[in-house]
């Protein structure tokens, strides 16, 4: 089974988490932890180890972090480097709803190419509205 662990700066993480409750509904496996103001790195990763302590049993731990080297990323990577699960764990940065919905939906485990797509899909997600043109219409 598959833990995924969510983590950023602000109350991101939580906000992604319950968008996709509201998507996908029952999220057993997912969890998240909100580096908010006021709380201090040493107490995000007190916090992070609780959490990484009561799902380290599981077969896979995908944590979804908001920014590659920010404080909540690299607890993430000391941690599980610390508690020696880096080997079945994938850290992965972007967070965004289509990442989380795509590693959520997800049966097998994230091998290299598919960690590529789930990455290439949260990519997809972004884009950017435009009005089509009628080239018969008068401007």
């Amino acid at each position: 089974m598959r833990q995924i662990l969510l983590v950023s700066h602000g109350t991101m993480a939580e906000g992604v988490y319950q968008a996709a409750f509201m998507i996908a509904g029952n999220l057993n496996n997912v969890d998240y932890l909100c580096l908010e103001q006021g709380l201090g790195i040493e107490a995000f990763r007190e916090q992070f180890a609780l959490k990484i302590d009561e799902i380290k049993e599981t077969e896979e731990i995908v944590v979804l972090a908001d920014l590659m080297g920010g404080s909540p990323y690299n607890s993430a990577v000391a941690l599980l480097s610390e508690k020696e699960l880096l080997t079945k764990s994938k850290v992965i940065s972007g967070l965004n709803l289509p990442l989380l919905l795509t590693v959520l939906f997800e049966e097998k485990s994230l091998d290299r190419d598919k960690i590529q797509n789930v990455i290439t899909t949260a990519r997809d997600g972004i884009g950017v509205f435009q009005i089509e043109k009628n080239p018969d219409e008068e401007l």
